[in-house]
């Protein structure tokens, strides 16, 4: 221990501490962070249900406009359901962290007397209204793995508008990682191509591709003016941002509607079509919209990626189960370049992160 004491490399560099006239003690520096297990068992479950959530969302939303049915529902009637579900869910949350009494003067302050406040939320309400019906479009023309991994393309669209309208500046890796991501999904178009050559009734893949990459434009772009919005903003919870933007999306999505199917709905009615399989896929589609405030919470980037990773797999899986997909090597060599996108992108800004998180644990702790 003496000679411990007197070696200069036993001095610590991140701890300071008080010279000594006698002595100079030694602290030893361990860098690590252990998460209470409870915080664990958490992200664990958060994890899987993205994983979960993601992989069933889009096998659900595929099987509902590609199966056979007599009258097939109404997609603009669908996005208008979310939002009414997802506005009603957010009123409840806010009614049991506000109590009954609360519950109404929370309502008038956040909403009716902050108009500017809540007009902020207006344009990213709008956009996500005609993403989520695009998303639709998209379902119906294409399989549900390659639904899966051009959806991914938000990521590029999110970076480039990160840029633009954030300021932000983004690494090398981070540029490579998107053109890798941009040349996965081409080649899994390529495949879609040939498919649509060989004959898909009913089906448009390049419709459905446009689609999606137009809805990864409007997703990347609502996303990250979101994001300006929340920063830039007093203080409010995800859930009554939420209800701000249900105040604008819910009727944006009805005018949608009679814009799009009112022929349709004046003589059958909003529920021509609808069965427990579309209602499924409504709440589904509203659970995956609310999760984010979870998601935010406990699971970082390295976990979301997993997750995603996993539930292309599991799309691509159940595809070939359900839809009788076939993948080729062309398909196949573009998912994996997509997957090793998705990480490469966050791994170096994460680890950066992780470790700054530690170095500050064990500094003040």
């Amino acid at each position: 221990m003496a000679n411990e004491r007197n070696d200069p490399d036993s001095v610590p560099l991140l701890h300071s501490q008080p010279a000594s006239a006698a002595k100079v003690p030694a602290t030893r520096v361990t860098i690590s962070y252990e998460r209470p297990q409870s915080t664990t068992g958490m992200r664990t479950a958060i994890l899987v249900w993205l994983t979960l959530q993601n992989s069933i969302h889009t096998l659900l939303i595929r099987y509902s406009r590609a199966r056979e049915v007599e009258h097939m529902f109404l997609s603009t009637v669908a996005v208008f359901f979310t939002e009414v579900m997802k506005c009603v869910v957010c009123l409840g949350v806010v009614l049991h962290d506000e109590s009954p009494k609360g519950f109404f003067p929370a309502l008038m302050n956040q909403v009716v007397r902050q108009p500017y406040d809540t007009l902020k939320v207006c344009i990213p309400a709008m956009v996500y209204i005609v993403q989520n019906n695009l998303f639709y479009v998209a379902a119906s023309h294409l399989d549900a793995a390659t639904f899966m991994i051009t959806s991914q393309l938000k990521i590029f669209t999110a970076a480039i508008f990160t840029v633009i309208i954030l300021k932000r500046s983004l690494t090398r890796t981070q540029w490579f990682a998107l053109a890798v991501l941009f040349v996965g999904v081409s080649l899994v178009q390529l495949q879609t191509s040939k498919t649509d050559s060989a004959g898909m009734e009913g089906q448009r893949p390049f419709v459905g591709f446009l689609a999606v990459v137009i809805a990864c434009c409007l997703s990347g772009f609502a996303g990250i003016y979101f994001e300006k919005i929340l920063k830039g903003s007093a203080p409010v919870s995800l859930w009554m941002r939420n209800i701000q933007m249900c105040v604008f999306a819910i009727p944006a999505s009805f005018g949608g509607v009679m814009w799009q199917d009112g022929k349709v709905v004046l003589e059958h009615g909003l529920l021509y079509g609808f069965d427990w399989v579309v209602w499924l896929t409504v709440l589904w589609y509203c659970v995956g919209g609310l999760s984010v405030a979870v998601c935010i919470k406990y699971a970082d980037n390295i976990a979301k990626n997993f997750a995603t990773s996993v539930a292309i797999i599991l799309a691509t899986v159940g595809s070939m189960v359900i839809f009788n997909f076939q993948p080729s090597p062309l398909f196949t060599l573009g998912a994996a370049l997509v997957i090793f996108s998705i990480f490469m992108y966050s791994s170096s800004q994460s680890m950066v992160s992780v470790f700054r998180r530690i170095v500050k644990t064990e500094m003040f702790v």
